[in-house]
């Protein structure tokens, strides 16, 4: 019996030696600076190929509307040389015909076309629009992975004074000098600060999955991040050329003005066929005056949009140089802390206030740090393209 048993034994012995070990496995680490981080997503997501896609597509709209001019052109001449002459453009007695000589005449004089070229020039700067915003994800992507790592080596940081005063607690109860109550409560804060780095931890791979989706790696890719979250002083920018540049180059305020241009012409057409004492004309007209009052409110919400960017950076700087400040303050005020209750001039729960005060102001300073990272990146985009916010739900 004991030889059947020693036989069974090597037998699984073997065959758990020869199956393949999975966690065992060496991982292959990615490294990423911030750059490289931004150069991978731009090589390898998908949307950048969409907007080429998109870019291409206009640029054929473009060519079919010349081609449609010089089709209705050559139509024209033709009709003109077999009348002996100009044939005037007047509205026939067919609804039908009038029509179709109206749409002849957005043709000819360029309407189509230049709403062709409206959206060649949108496809064109949705290509960059595409690649900023991208951009701006593996940005936030990357400072929210930093941020996460940042916040779990606090939480080990409290774990391990946690289990220190654990162990002084403990010493003092054994000398008789703190009471049962005292050990409790020291072993409830450990038990929680081991609790909040398990919620870290989780936090942390929540915040590396959604990095590797964004640059497009594996969920499960192990990656390291070499860049570091910074709190370099805002430069100092000339608000009113920052708002200069936004209107230049911002999306909204291009499509507007395209619109708005796409629609004047389309007016000035109308009015060439019908009296202002018709739907077409005065259809034509409300559509111009709402593109032209879009277009002025576009500008305000931009030039607002780039004043509240840079406010909320300056805002965000304030709060974390007195943040700094208020950190160094508190860890002060915990290490006289521990001295003191070891010295028996402090009691336990004094202690243990400071250190979950040392940990709030931490767990504070780090998110203001990424809050003032984000603000700097919100305010460069503010003044650049822009971001697309269905594209940040695509991505």
């Amino acid at each position: 019996m004991k030889k059947r048993i020693q036989a069974f034994v090597v037998c699984i012995m073997l065959l758990t030696a020869a199956m393949p070990s999975y966690g065992a496995e060496d991982t292959e680490v990615m490294s990423f600076t911030l750059e490289q981080a931004v150069e991978y997503a731009l090589a390898n997501n998908p949307q950048i190929a969409i907007s080429e896609t998109g870019l291409e597509k206009a640029k054929v709209q473009v060519k079919e509307a010349e081609a449609a001019v010089r089709e209705v052109r050559k139509a024209q001449r033709n009709v003109n040389k077999a009348s002996g002459g100009t044939v005037p453009k007047i509205p026939s007695t067919s609804m039908a015909s009038a029509v179709f000589n109206f749409n002849n005449l957005l043709i000819e004089d360029g309407l189509y076309k230049r709403t062709a070229e409206m959206g060649l020039l949108l496809a064109e700067k949705r290509k960059i629009q595409v690649e900023e915003t991208l951009k701006f994800m593996v940005e936030n992507s990357y400072f929210n992975l930093l941020n996460a790592q940042n916040k779990l080596n606090i939480q080990n940081s409290i774990l391990d004074l946690a289990k220190k005063n654990v162990e002084i607690t403990n010493q003092k109860y054994s000398q008789g000098l703190v009471s049962e109550m005292d050990v409790i409560s020291s072993n409830i804060a450990l038990a929680q600060a081991e609790t909040e780095k398990k919620a870290a931890e989780r936090d942390l791979q929540y915040a590396q999955m959604n990095f590797n989706r964004t640059v497009g790696l594996p969920l499960t890719a192990t990656v390291q991040l070499i860049d570091q979250l910074k709190a370099n002083p805002p430069v100092e920018v000339d608000i009113e050329q920052k708002i200069k540049e936004a209107l230049e180059n911002r999306m909204e305020v291009i499509q507007a003005s395209e619109q708005y241009e796409v629609d004047k012409l389309n007016f000035e057409i109308t009015g060439k066929w019908y009296t202002p004492n018709t739907y077409k004309y005065q259809e034509a007209k409300y559509t111009m005056d709402s593109s032209a009052y879009a277009l002025e409110k576009t500008k305000q919400t931009i030039e607002l949009s780039v004043h509240k960017a840079y406010m909320d950076m300056l805002n965000a700087y304030g709060s974390l140089t007195v943040l700094e400040q208020s950190v160094d303050q508190v860890r002060k005020v915990y290490e006289i802390s521990e001295i003191k209750y070891k010295a028996g001039m402090a009691t336990n729960t004094e202690t243990l206030d400071s250190l979950n005060k040392l940990k709030e102001i931490e767990l504070q300073r780090e998110q203001v740090l990424l809050a003032y990272n984000l603000a700097q990146k919100q305010f460069e985009i503010s003044c650049g393209v822009g971001l697309a916010s269905d594209m940040l739900a695509g991505m």
